[in-house]
């Protein structure tokens, strides 16, 4: 599979007619044959007895591995959803076959049959209801992206969705890993062994998983598809990015995730490895904590943005392998015109501190109100990785405007944001991981959603969502997305920085990773092997 970005907000090319509340054409996302997550090219097996062991390292291995968990069941081969990303970022059956639209709110998702868990139970209507369902009771936000009214078993494997509004793009917000699915009845009688070794659909199975360390996982014998062309995964945590190098380059692992860019420049010039570059889809910026007291004042947090120079971080610390951000997404990937960023200002940011109430009044360059120092806790994580380096670059440039940010580098940021003691942390994320600009939004500013880091909440926001939920026509859709990122970038509870690669680094032994996903999407699939 070639992987390309597109120019405009990817959506399901099925949906060729507007759709009106009351009942207008039936649109269908038609059936298809599956497509390999990394790629479907040169993915071969082995000719010997001997085992074929895949050994990849990632620096993100932690927390569950049961759905409704963000990462982990989907991205390294364990997990599938009804419905995933293909060529561009178009929304293509997976687990379904397909997907009818018939009123606006009404879906008929027909599945895959002869589809098995990974312990050998059959996967039909009611096992894909019973697992949407526990998602919605264990994460909400999950059942709130989907604005589902109703899930009922139309018939064995047909199943009907009634959302609470018209939803074009249902199916696009079935592919997050969120929504992978499991057997619930497993996950019930399991309990809390079920997040370790989750009971899922993917070429790989669960064998052992220590947190924070190693899984190993085997071939999945009763897979629906084709593949995998490995016996067995083996997923190493190593947090360490030039570890992580050091390791691919001795033959330890064959697959090293997340290279930093002197990674790149290093691997590059080994004859043993190939480096993949996949689109830009990645964002890096910063999370402002607007529950802190000095984080709610929004010329504050605009001051913040104001301060950083996007184009040193890109020359000095990316090494040239990253773009400048304006907003939160691409323009490859969602083009807005006007859109107005928050561009380097010395000048906007000390007039917005000084609006605000900070002066230097014995001037030693670090501002102060009320007696009390403009300090912040500035998180950043990743040791060898380029994040601690650009928040100390950043850090200088905060010093400039006279803000003092007290860098800690941490080792799980998802734990360390969620206890709330910090003011700023740098963080990365893919910004299409449902190929439309929605899910990303809704991440944004939806209380309990993951991007929602800051506590952030605005009522403009809020119904600028409402308001593209149902629109069928693309332009539109577009339209309002680049307003809604215009009111993320006025009010500031992120800050825009980069767009930067996410490379691999993999063996010359490796096939069917040609063309990988960004941002770690579909790491493993069915289609990947070793020579």
């Amino acid at each position: 599979m070639k992987f390309s970005p597109r120019s405009i907000p990817v959506f399901p090319a099925v949906l060729l007619f507007a759709i009106s509340a009351c009942g207008g054409a039936d649109t269908a996302v038609p059936a298809s044959t599956p497509v390999s997550g990394g790629s479907t090219t040169g993915a071969t097996g082995s000719s010997t007895s001997e085992e074929i062991v895949l050994r990849v390292g990632v620096s993100w291995l932690s927390g569950s591995l049961a759905p409704p968990a963000r990462f982990g069941p989907v991205d390294l081969g364990l997990g599938e959803t009804l419905f995933r990303l293909g060529d561009e970022y178009r929304v293509m059956p997976w687990l379904a076959t397909g997907a009818q639209n018939l009123d606006g709110k009404t879906w008929e998702i027909s599945l895959r049959q002869g589809v098995k868990f990974h312990n050998g139970a059959e996967m039909d209507a009611a096992a894909v209801k019973a697992s949407l369902e526990r998602a919605f009771a264990e994460k909400p936000s999950v059942k709130d992206l989907l604005d589902t009214d109703t899930i009922e078993v139309k018939d064995r494997y047909t199943l009907t969705i009634v959302t609470n509004n018209p939803s074009p793009i249902l199916p696009n917000l079935l592919t997050p890993g969120e929504t992978a699915i499991v057997d619930a009845a497993a996950a019930q009688a399991m309990g809390g062994a079920f997040n370790d070794k989750p009971v899922l659909t993917g070429p790989f199975k669960v064998e052992r998983y220590l947190q924070g360390e190693e899984l190993v996982a085997v071939r999945h014998e009763d897979y629906w598809g084709p593949g995998p062309f490995a016996d067995r995964l083996q997923v190493l945590n190593i947090r360490d990015n030039n570890s992580r190098i050091l390791a691919l380059q001795a033959g330890d692992i064959d697959i090293a995730a997340g290279i930093p860019p002197h990674g790149v420049v290093t691997l590059e010039a080994d004859p043993g490895v190939v480096v993949r570059h996949p689109a830009q889809f990645q964002l890096n910026f910063m999370f402002l904590n607007t529950q802190r007291e000095t984080m709610k004042d929004v010329r504050v947090r605009q001051a913040m943005a104001h301060a950083i120079d996007r184009a040193a971080l890109v020359k000095g610390v990316m090494l040239g392998q990253a773009k400048p951000a304006v907003g939160p997404f691409p323009p490859t990937f969602l083009t807005c015109d006007q859109l107005q960023g928050r561009s380097f200002d010395l000048e906007k940011s000390r007039e917005l501190l000084a609006a605000a109430g900070y002066q230097d009044p014995n001037g030693d360059g670090l501002l102060e109100k009320d007696g009390q120092p403009l300090e912040i806790t500035f998180l950043t994580y990743g040791k060898g990785g380029f994040l601690p380096p650009m928040a100390e670059a950043i850090q200088g440039m905060f010093k400039n405007v006279g803000i003092k940010a007290n860098i800690r580098t941490v080792e799980r940021v998802d734990a360390n944001l969620k206890e709330g003691d910090w003011d700023a942390s740098m963080f990365n994320n893919n910004m299409v991981h449902t190929g439309d600009s929605y899910g990303t939004l809704f991440g944004f500013a939806k209380p309990g959603a993951y991007l929602n880091k800051s506590s952030y909440q605005n009522p403009q926001l809020d119904g600028l969502l409402t308001k593209m939920f149902p629109l069928a026509d693309p332009e539109e859709r577009r339209k309002v997305a680049c307003e809604a990122s215009q009111v993320l970038i006025d009010d500031t509870p992120v800050i825009p920085i980069l767009h930067q690669n996410w490379d691999y680094g993999v063996s010359n032994a490796v096939t069917g990773f040609d063309n990988p996903y960004p941002y770690f999407l579909y790491i493993i699939d069915g289609g990947i092997g070793k020579r």
